[in-house]
C-alpha cells in the first residue's frame, strides 16, 4: 500500500488546499485540532497555489455547501490592542444595517453579537471602528435606505429652509438613522407633487414689499383678502424668499410695476378704504383725540380740502398719508413743553431760549398766553447744539441758501418779502452788504414745500428718468412732494459717482455695449457695484483705461493650422538638424511664413524638400524619417 493510501480524508485535504491557509481555519473545516494541522503542514507536504484559499473557500471544498453563520470559527484578537478581526458574516451584518440604524446601534449590535461569539465580555465594536470598517467596504455612514436625508432633498430642490419648515409643519413625515431625518421617497415625490407653480413671468409678492415700505405681513394678508389684482397663491418648491402664515403669494410683472409706481407717485393703493376694521378703529381713536384747530400740523395735513366731515371721506384721504402724520393725528393732543422745561432739558436759560424763539431757530405757539415748544422740536433744537441765531453758523448766504436747499434767488426772496425768511446784512468785514438768511427757517421751508419729481431733477442737473432711478434705494416714503433729504440724498449720489456704466463706457470708448460685455465676460476688466445701489454695475476709471488699451490693440492674427510647423517641429519632421532645415530656408529651397515674428514651415514642403535630401543622403548610417520609410517600402 502506497504512503498516500494510508492518509486519513482531512490530511489529504489539508495537503491539497491547506498552502498558507490560517491554521485555526483549517482546524475548524475539518473538526481537527489546531496542532494537528500545523504538525502536518510542518512536514512540507503541502501542494503550493497561487493563493490562499480563506474559510468560505475552504468550507465549500470539504462540506460541499456554503457556510452558514455558526460555522465560522470565533474572531480571533489581532494586535497588540485586542480587537477583534471582522470575519464576512460579520461584514455583511454591518452592510445591511448601514442607513437602517444609527452608528453606535450597530456599535451595539455588533459589540453584542461579538461577545457571544467570542465569550469575552470586554470585547467591544466601536462605532470608530465601525465608521472605519464602513469606508472600508465602500459605504458611508450617510447612506440611507428607502428614502433620502433632509440634505438631499434640500439640494433637490435648492432650499434647506423650505424642508425644515415643511417636517416642522408635519407635511412630510420622516423617520430617524441616527442623527439623520429621512424621508421616504414616496412621500417625497408626492409632497413635490402638490407643489403649485406660478405662471411665466409672475413675480413673488414679498420682493416688492420693502420698495412699498411695508414692514408686517399686510401684504400677504391684502392677497388673500383679494385686494390685490393678479394674486394667485402658490407653494413651488425650490423658491428662495420668505414665506407667511398666508402662504406664498405670487403677482404679475405689469401688476408689481403699477403699485411701485403707484406708491412713488403717491396715488391710492388697491388696499385703500378696503380694509375697513383698521380703518374705523383709526377713525374712532382720531375723533377722540382730534387736535384743535390751532394745530398747524394737522392744518398741512389736511391741506386745502380741511378736516374729514365723515368716516367715507376719512377712509379715503387717510390710508395714503405718511406714517409720520398717521402718528400726528392719533396721538393724544399735547401744545408741548413750556420754554422752562425747554430750558431744563437743554441745560440752558430761559432767556436763551426765548432768544432762539426770536431769531427764528426754535419754533414756538402760544396757547393762552403761554409759549410751548413740541418735543421734536425741542429734540432737534438740542441736537443742533442749541444754537441762538446768533452765531455766523446760523446765518448763510443767498447763494449758500439756493445751493444747499435747491432755492431759486427768486424764491428766496419773495419768501423773505413775505416775511417767512428773516434776514439780516453784514456790517463788518468781507461779509459788509451781504443778504443772509437763517439756514433752520430754509430747511423747514423746503422741508414744508418739498420737490416734484421735475423739480428735484432740474435742480440736480439730470433727467426726470435718471431720478427716479437714484431715488430708488433711498429709504423713503413716496407722497405728493419729495422731502429735501431725499433730493439731497441723490445729489450724494450723483456727487459720489465712482465710475462709468456700461452704457457710458461704450460710449467713451466709441464701442457697442455687447463689445463692453463680450471684454468683461472674457475677463479683459472688472466690474464693480455701487455701495448704495448693489444693481448698479460700474467700471472704475483703471478699468476704463484697460478697456481703452483693448480697444486700440489691432486684431488678433489668425492663428496657423497644424500643417505649419515650426522649426523644431520642421526638423523634427524631415529628420534633419536645426542648422539644415534653418539653411533650406535661407537659401530659398525651402518656403516658410513668419507668424507672431517666428518661420513656419508647411508640411507638405518640408517633406518634398526633405525627399530630395534623403534619396542620396551624406550619411549612409543616418536614418531617415519614418513617414519616408514608409513611403519607399509602398514603392
Amino acid at each position: 500500500m502506497s504512503k498516500s493510501a494510508k492518509l486519513a480524508d482531512w490530511e489529504k485535504f489539508v495537503i491539497a488546499n491547506g498552502w498558507q491557509a490560517q491554521a485555526y481555519e483549517l482546524a475548524a473545516v475539518v473538526g481537527q485540532p489546531v496542532d494537528a494541522i500545523q504538525r502536518l503542514r510542518a512536514t512540507g507536504a503541502c501542494s503550493r497555489l497561487e493563493k490562499a484559499k480563506d474559510f468560505a473557500e475552504l468550507f465549500a471544498l470539504w462540506h460541499g455547501r456554503e457556510p452558514g453563520e455558526d460555522d465560522w470559527p470565533a474572531p480571533r484578537k489581532l494586535g497588540s490592542h485586542g480587537t477583534y478581526e471582522w470575519q464576512s458574516p460579520e461584514v455583511a451584518l454591518l452592510a445591511s444595517l448601514v442607513g437602517q440604524i444609527s452608528q453606535a446601534a450597530i456599535a451595539e449590535v455588533l459589540t453584542t453579537r461579538l461577545r457571544e461569539k467570542t465569550g469575552d465580555p470586554d470585547a467591544e465594536r466601536t462605532p470608530t471602528a465601525i465608521q472605519v470598517r464602513t469606508n472600508l467596504i465602500g459605504l458611508q455612514t450617510t447612506d440611507v435606505v428607502g428614502g433620502l436625508t433632509t440634505a438631499e432633498a434640500a439640494r433637490d430642490i435648492g432650499s434647506f429652509a423650505i424642508v425644515n419648515q415643511t417636517i416642522d409643519k408635519g407635511e412630510l413625515k420622516t423617520h430617524r438613522v441616527g442623527r439623520l431625518h429621512v424621508i421616504p421617497y414616496a412621500e417625497w415625490e408626492a409632497w413635490k407633487a402638490k407643489r403649485v407653480f406660478p405662471p411665466e413671468g409672475y413675480v413673488q409678492l414679498s420682493t416688492i414689499r420693502e420698495p412699498l415700505s411695508i414692514k408686517s405681513d399686510k401684504l400677504s394678508e391684502y392677497a388673500r383678502m383679494g385686494l390685490i389684482p393678479t394674486a394667485i397663491r402658490c407653494n413651488p418648491y425650490g423658491t428662495k424668499g420668505p414665506s407667511t402664515q398666508f402662504g406664498t403669494w405670487w403677482i404679475s410683472k405689469e401688476t408689481a410695476d403699477q403699485l411701485l409706481a403707484d406708491r412713488r407717485a403717491g396715488r391710492q393703493m388697491p388696499w385703500h378704504g378696503k380694509y375697513t376694521d383698521n380703518l374705523r378703529t383709526t377713525y374712532k381713536l382720531w375723533e377722540k383725540r382730534k387736535h384743535p384747530e390751532a394745530c398747524k400740523t394737522c392744518v398741512e395735513i389736511w391741506g386745502e380740502q380741511g378736516v374729514p366731515q365723515n368716516f367715507e371721506e376719512y377712509s379715503a384721504r387717510y390710508p395714503g398719508l405718511a406714517h409720520g402724520a398717521k402718528r400726528h393725528l392719533t396721538r393724544p393732543w399735547s401744545p408741548g413743553i413750556t420754554l422752562e422745561e425747554v430750558a431744563n432739558q437743554a441745560g440752558k436759560t430761559v432767556q436763551e431760549v426765548q432768544q432762539a424763539i426770536d431769531n427764528g431757530v426754535l419754533a414756538a405757539t402760544a396757547e393762552e398766553g403761554v409759549q410751548y415748544v413740541t418735543r421734536t422740536d425741542a429734540t432737534r433744537w438740542i441736537a443742533r447744539k442749541c444754537p441762538d441765531g446768533e452765531s455766523a453758523r446760523s446765518w448763510i448766504t443767498l447763494d449758500t441758501a439756493c445751493d444747499t436747499y435747491f432755492f431759486t434767488m427768486r424764491e428766496l426772496r419773495g419768501f423773505i418779502d413775505a416775511g417767512d425768511l428773516k434776514t439780516k446784512i453784514g456790517v463788518t468785514g468781507t461779509a459788509k452788504g451781504v443778504n443772509y438768511v437763517l439756514r433752520h427757517q430754509c430747511g423747514q421751508l423746503r422741508e414744508k414745500i418739498g420737490f416734484t419729481e421735475e423739480q428735484a431733477a432740474r435742480r440736480l442737473g439730470i433727467t426726470v428718468e435718471r431720478f427716479r432711478h437714484l431715488v430708488e434705494g433711498v429709504d423713503w416714503r413716496a407722497a405728493e412732494k419729495i422731502p429735501l433729504v431725499t433730493v439731497q440724498a441723490v445729489r450724494k449720489r450723483l456727487e459720489s459717482r465712482q465710475g462709468y456704466t456700461i452704457e457710458e463706457a461704450a460710449a467713451a470708448l466709441g464701442r457697442t455695449e455687447g463689445w463692453v460685455k463680450e471684454q468683461i465676460e472674457k475677463g479683459a476688466t472688472r466690474v464693480s457695484r455701487a455701495k448704495w445701489d448693489r444693481r448698479r454695475l460700474y467700471i472704475t476709471e483703471p478699468m476704463l483705461l484697460r478697456l481703452r488699451e483693448v480697444s486700440e490693440q489691432p486684431p488678433e492674427v489668425e492663428k496657423l493650422g497644424a500643417e505649419w510647423l515650426s522649426l523644431s517641429e520642421a526638423a523634427l519632421e524631415a529628420a534633419v538638424s536645426l542648422a539644415t532645415l534653418n539653411a533650406w530656408g535661407v537659401k530659398g529651397e525651402l518656403p516658410y511664413k513668419e507668424h507672431k515674428g517666428v518661420r513656419h514651415y508647411h508640411r507638405e514642403a518640408v517633406r518634398a524638400r526633405a525627399r530630395s535630401y534623403w534619396e542620396n543622403p551624406r550619411l549612409h548610417r543616418a536614418i531617415p524619417p519614418a513617414w519616408f520609410q514608409a513611403e519607399t517600402c509602398a514603392a
